[in-house]
């Protein structure tokens, strides 16, 4: 290879048999400087295997050549690579797997343990960002990354820089559009797309969540004025950081912002996780129940993630249940993560909730929620967040097609 071919980013070979699980890990690498493939079988990962890879994330639970194999396989071609493990197998499986990778003269830079979040998957590519490229020389091959200060954040909140993006939510029925739940971005006009891992607990600890928040509310219901204008009937989910439900006049505030642009208040549905109302319970419910009355819809979003979920949904005043898509995601694998779908629906209309299922990625896990009678869904399989202005109204998949 000359010099000029030499990549300009660091190559990282991504290999897992769940599509949406490589193009998760996929997109966070992208956004943070990398150049990332994927593979979701043996064969293409050794046709992309090179020693010049910067990072391998390697899934344990491959079908046909299991991850053990392929870690053989690795320190047979002597892999300079750093090597992240993932698996859903327990915490033992997969320190037994570094010990035998390690003997093996492979270097594992971390693990990964099923379901994971974001957080934990860009500390993983910080430190690939920091390692000795082994293609390049030492004095200039770390990846340069950029780390957002509240600076940065500050004037970026005041150009506008951070802006609504949309994830469809669809009827499980009839795969028709019936919202969206909306999700910050930063787009930085010299850095491309900042995910919100890096700034949204930038923005709490500077004390600009509210400024943030207010921000987001304010354009996405402006574009849900538009969607009504056009003849659409638009209903969007937003997410409250837990330091939001200390802001005494926010279910107000909530309202007149709504009833400003001639919309309804049941056109919002706030999602509040279980962790946040963990915080500081009484002082959410008070929050919460405001909001209620004011025709606001609740959402308790991943559910069963938390430590007190039947508390909450019995003294909350919820309208939606939304199901991790921790648990979607095994549902058709393990029994556990089957019981705990299954019972959540049930407790979920039992209780008169709306059920939404999260991270719903096969035609396989929407059929198994549409048979436990979940109303809507989210997930790639349906549609990826995106802008306003390439939104999918229009039916989606399967013969539903436009």
């Amino acid at each position: 290879m000359t010099a000029a071919a030499i990549p300009t980013r660091p190559q990282v070979l991504i290999l897992d048999d769940e599509h949406g699980m490589c193009e998760l890990v996929a997109d966070v690498g992208d956004d943070m400087g990398f150049d990332t493939q994927w593979c979701d079988n043996f064969r293409d990962f050794s046709a992309h295997f090179s020693t010049g890879l910067r990072g391998i994330f390697l899934d344990l639970a491959m079908p046909g050549m299991d991850g053990i194999e392929i870690i053989r396989f690795l320190g047979d071609n002597h892999s300079t690579a750093h090597l992240v493990l993932m698996s859903g197998h327990d915490v033992h499986v997969l320190e037994a797997a570094r010990r035998l990778a390690e003997s093996r003269g492979l270097k594992v830079t971390g693990v990964l343990h099923k379901p994971f979040d974001l957080a934990a998957l860009s500390a993983i590519y910080d430190v690939l960002a920091a390692v000795a490229d082994p293609t390049r020389p030492a004095d200039g091959a770390t990846a340069s990354r950029f780390a957002p200060t509240a600076q940065h954040l500050r004037a970026a909140l005041a150009a506008g820089h951070v802006v609504p993006y949309f994830q469809p939510k669809f009827s499980v029925a009839t795969r028709e559009v019936v919202g969206a739940e909306v999700l910050a971005r930063w787009i930085d006009p010299d850095h491309g797309m900042i995910s919100p891992d890096r700034f949204i607990a930038l923005a709490e600890s500077e004390g600009m969540i509210d400024d943030l928040t207010d921000g987001i509310v304010d354009r996405a219901l402006d574009q849900c004025r538009v969607w009504r204008r056009e003849g659409k009937h638009p209903r969007i989910a937003l997410n409250l950081s837990p330091l939001s439900l200390n802001r005494l006049d926010l279910p107000d505030l909530l309202l007149r912002k709504v009833m400003l642009r001639g919309l309804f208040p049941d056109t919002i549905t706030i999602e509040i996780t279980e962790t946040a109302l963990a915080k500081d319970y009484s002082a959410s419910l008070d929050i919460l129940t405001r909001m209620r009355m004011r025709r606001i819809g609740l959402s308790i979003d991943d559910f069963g993630t938390g430590y007190s979920s039947f508390k909450q949904l019995q003294n909350g005043p919820f309208t939606e249940l939304k199901i991790d898509q921790s648990f979607i995601a095994k549902a058709l694998e393990e029994e556990s993560s089957r019981a705990i779908v299954e019972s959540s629906v049930q407790l979920g209309h039992r209780l008169g909730l709306k059920v939404v299922a999260e991270g719903v990625e096969t035609e396989d896990q929407l059929d198994f929620i549409k048979r436990l009678g979940c109303e809507e869904a989210q997930g790639y399989l349906l549609g990826r967040p995106c802008a306003a202005e390439v939104f999918p109204w229009a039916v989606q998949g399967g013969n539903h097609g436009d």
